[in-house]
């Protein structure tokens, strides 16, 4: 896939796509504060401003990608608030949230059941190009259905060095080449992957890209970076 045919629109510097009335972002991680503190440091609570941020998309509608919360296990008290809280916010400012389900949100429909206008879901799809967290392969009937899948999971980054020799590393979409296994699949249209760029700034990257899952059948074809260089 060329860049300049990626199925959604990206902004300069914005970790989020868009596509029809709807804002995609990836990998939340509404919590990850609570386990840091957990750990003994002293983290500010982030989920403010990630709404905000989410919010100043202007869209009617939201994806999101999986992982909403941060942590793997039993959702408790402190942490249910949290999301709940976070979830309510989003649910007043847009019309439909579609959350793909990512393998951190345990639990998470006790939480969202309770809003009506959130869809839980593993795989959505919009027109051809279909979206999902990226951690499970995707149904026989979803990789028939769809050209391009969304996802996030990867938390993907290129690293980079400066004209001072100084390496860091930059948030990026990954663009992949997919092509899956005929005995387990048949036939099917899916042919393309974006894996996105986490939204929360505030957790780790990696440009290691682990072969499990989706990505045995991945073939990493470019990477563009937030800042919308090609690498």
């Amino acid at each position: 896939m060329e860049i300049d045919n990626l199925p959604f629109k990206v902004i300069k510097g914005v970790p989020a796509g868009f596509i029809g009335d709807y804002g995609i972002v990836a990998d939340l991680h509404f919590g990850f504060e609570e386990r840091l503190n957990s750990e003994g440091y002293n983290v500010i609570n982030k989920t403010e401003e990630l709404i905000s941020e989410i919010v100043a998309l202007k869209t009617r509608k939201l994806i999101i990608l999986g992982d909403l919360r941060s942590d793997f296990t039993e959702i408790l008290p402190r942490e249910g608030s949290i999301i709940f809280n976070a979830l309510s916010r989003l649910a007043s400012v847009f019309e439909e949230i579609v959350i793909t389900k990512g393998n951190h949100d345990g639990g998470l429909s006790k939480l969202t059941s309770r809003l009506s206008n959130i869809n839980l879901c593993m795989e959505f799809t919009y027109n051809d190009v279909g979206f999902a967290h990226g951690h499970a392969l995707p149904s026989k009937k979803f990789a028939s259905a769809v050209k391009t899948i969304c996802f996030g999971h990867l938390h993907p980054s290129v690293v980079v060095r400066d004209k001072n020799g100084v390496v860091y590393k930059k948030d990026c979409w990954s663009l992949f080449d997919i092509k899956l296994p005929k005995n387990k699949y048949g036939e099917t249209t899916l042919t393309y992957g974006v894996a996105f760029p986490k939204f929360n700034p505030y957790i780790g990257s990696t440009d290691i890209i682990r072969k499990n899952c989706l990505m045995k059948y991945a073939k990493l074809t470019r990477r563009l970076s937030t800042d919308l260089i090609i690498f």
